[in-house]
């Protein structure tokens, strides 16, 4: 049977007129639905509620709360996934969702550099998202920005609030930005990734994995430290008399 796009109305309307024409004793209900749905152009009234099932799976899977699932889903599972929107949906807005395959997953503005934090610790968030007929209603939580190998956020989050994330696909995450974020966000990214990110206890422990010593890195941060992660390098401000080291 082929695929004819279906609306919820649209079945009303075919109701409608099998039910007209059984008030002008027309016959039976089954067998004028199925007269109903021929003339139509479907094969019978069953071809009829199968393409309503098919056209509204279609719509949830193209809707933003759709493709919110398929990267929990995802997530639940511990894979990464990366969905870009926009075309699909027939939205002039991108958005790109990811998953990280650490209990985290994320729904960004790319053009605005803004951010919802959709699961944290395997938990499930509850974003103020409206994927509404006319209109897409999003409260976003804050702001994300890459930094080298980090993932940092800024937000309104009672669990999350400003923090720099190690351990996330930021390159592929990065690339994925490149095909949806406007040219000048690209290029500024890549002359700002010298931008350096607060020595969080988060950023401390990915540096003590990878040869950091704790202590020093517990004493830079009192100081007011940054890590750079272009140069690698821990930077001091102006008036501190602690030398850069690594």
């Amino acid at each position: 049977m082929r695929f004819i796009p279906t609306t919820a109305s649209k079945v009303e309307s075919l109701k409608k007129k099998a039910k007209a024409l059984q008030r002008n004793g027309g016959g039976k209900h089954a067998q004028l639905l199925d007269r109903i749905a021929r003339g139509a152009g479907y094969e019978h009234w069953h071809h009829v509620t199968l393409c309503l099932r098919e056209t509204e799976g279609v719509r949830n899977e193209r809707s933003l709360v759709g493709t919110i699932e398929r990267v929990l889903n995802a997530e639940r599972e511990g894979q990464v996934c990366m969905v870009g929107t926009g075309s699909e949906t027939a939205r002039a807005q991108p958005f790109l969702l990811f998953s990280t395959g650490l209990g985290d997953a994320w729904l960004l503005d790319p053009v605005c550099s803004r951010a919802c934090c959709l699961m944290w610790h395997g938990e499930r968030q509850s974003p103020d998202i409206r994927d509404l007929p006319d209109r897409l209603e999003i409260v976003w939580e804050g702001s994300f920005a890459l930094r080298g190998p980090f993932f940092e956020v800024d937000l309104d989050h009672p669990l999350i609030g400003q923090r720099a994330i190690a351990g996330y696909p930021v390159g592929t995450l990065r690339q994925q930005l490149a095909h949806v974020a406007p040219v000048e966000r690209v290029a500024s990214e890549v002359i700002d990734r010298a931008d350096s990110v607060p020595l969080s206890p988060d950023t401390i422990s990915q540096l003590v994995r990878v040869g950091w010593k704790r202590t020093q890195l517990e004493e830079a941060a009192r100081h007011g430290a940054l890590y750079s992660p272009a140069r690698d390098s821990i930077l001091f401000p102006p008036v501190s008399s602690v030398d850069t080291f690594r």
